[in-house]
């Protein structure tokens, strides 16, 4: 398959405040249609992550367009609608991740197919406003685009399913072997980062993913103001997603749980403090700004390709981790070993009694809505681990029983 000649570029624009977004390019060109697309989204209000969200959702439909040889604009341009066969096939398209081939989630797959028609909508209301004099071309445009809209209508109301992967965190024996390598201690000759401010900036941030269950967006919101490290009880607040004001980013974080409280064990406390009140003074700018972690380059928060990229760095260093590790296997992990903590303290029940106890606790620490099937979804680690426990100790106790024989 030969590769396809649209991508995604990032374009400034100067005279909008150094705007940052992400558009649509043929050969390395910003594509007419698709930039004006952006700016009226802008212009109507759309923030950059909605603006990346269409953009991304065109170069989709852009790609499908090339693969199956349809002249999208031109058919616009003629208001020669889509079929329901090109609809259906578009559909199964979206339905794809184009460098995996593995199945995308429900809502990927909506977003996808809303924001392409939002963008075919767009193109078609202004070519069909050329027949405005023609009062039956007109007619028959609008009728066509009524079948059109149809057929999007359809496939948006049925019921799609991706595959949703149950979520695995490290083993036991990656989880110490990361917190080896994290240790921001200068004696720590394995730490993959070079600089003390930032090896105890990428320590702090990732010690939140896994040991307080945070999302990779909501640690990047984190501010100053979030965190009580002192008294008798230590904590920090994440924001539910309507609290989030504009991220001075091209990209913002997302938010997709609620907001919460997680407590906090006076040795994590300390650590987190010391980073705060020591450490984070060396960032230059630090004082401009009142996010918990900051950028080396130029004092702003860190981006949100930044907590992969610090992870990249490791796995490169150490393979061992090529495949396992990410901020989310990191949340991931904490909701394994919170899955194991609750076992304990609720061994005596039985396993439905058990799961509904666990529940409303497994719920609130994700942030998740009441009776979710997240936490089910998130514990697939810690089962796993019992089920090779007992896997174990059944061929143990057959083997043995073997040899006296």
């Amino acid at each position: 398959m030969k590769p396809s000649r649209y991508s995604l570029v990032l374009v400034e624009f100067t005279k909008l405040d150094d705007l940052k977004l992400q558009l649509v390019s043929e050969n390395d060109q910003v594509d007419l249609f698709a930039g004006a697309y952006a700016l009226q989204r802008f212009d109507n209000g759309a923030k950059p992550n909605t603006i990346r969200v269409d953009q991304n959702a065109i170069l989709t439909l852009y790609r499908f367009c090339e693969s199956k040889d349809i002249n999208l604009i031109q058919r616009i341009v003629d208001l020669d609608p889509l079929t329901i066969g090109e609809i259906e096939s578009f559909s199964s398209y979206c339905g794809y991740g184009q460098q995996t081939g593995e199945r995308v989630g429900a809502n990927w797959y909506s977003a996808r197919i809303r924001s392409a028609k939002k963008f075919i909508d767009y193109l078609w209301l202004f070519y069909e406003g050329r027949c405005s004099r023609n009062l039956q071309q007109l007619t028959t445009a609008k009728r066509l685009y009524e079948r059109m809209d149809a057929g999007f209508k359809l496939y948006l109301k049925s019921p799609y399913k991706g595959d949703r992967k149950d979520k695995i965190g490290l083993t036991p024996e990656l989880q110490s072997r990361f917190i080896a390598l994290i240790d921001p201690n200068a004696s720590n000759n394995e730490n993959p980062w070079k600089s003390a401010r930032v090896k105890w900036r990428n320590y702090i941030f990732l010690l939140l993913l896994m040991l307080g269950g945070n999302r990779k967006g909501e640690t990047l919101l984190l501010k100053l103001n979030n965190f009580q490290l002192t008294g008798r009880r230590k904590y920090y607040d994440i924001l539910k997603n309507s609290e989030v004001v504009n991220y001075p980013r091209a990209q913002s974080p997302s938010v997709k749980t609620y907001g919460r409280q997680v407590e906090l064990h006076d040795d994590f406390a300390a650590l987190i403090e010391h980073y705060i009140v020591n450490v984070r003074k060396e960032f230059d700018g630090w004082q401009r700004s009142s996010y918990v972690f900051l950028s080396c380059r130029d004092g702003k928060p860190l981006s949100i390709q930044t907590p992969n990229s610090m992870l990249n760095e490791l796995i490169e260093r150490y393979p061992e981790f090529t495949g396992l590790l990410s901020p989310h296997r990191l949340r991931n992990t904490f909701h394994d070993l919170l899955n194991q903590a609750l076992d304990k303290k609720f061994k005596g029940a039985g396993g439905l009694s058990r799961k509904v106890m666990k529940a409303p606790i497994q719920e609130a620490a994700g942030g998740w809505a009441r009776n979710s099937s997240m936490p089910e979804h998130y514990s697939k680690g810690s089962i796993q681990a019992k089920v090779a426990e007992l896997q174990v100790a059944l061929q143990e106790q057959i083997l043995k029983s073997q040899v006296g024989k």
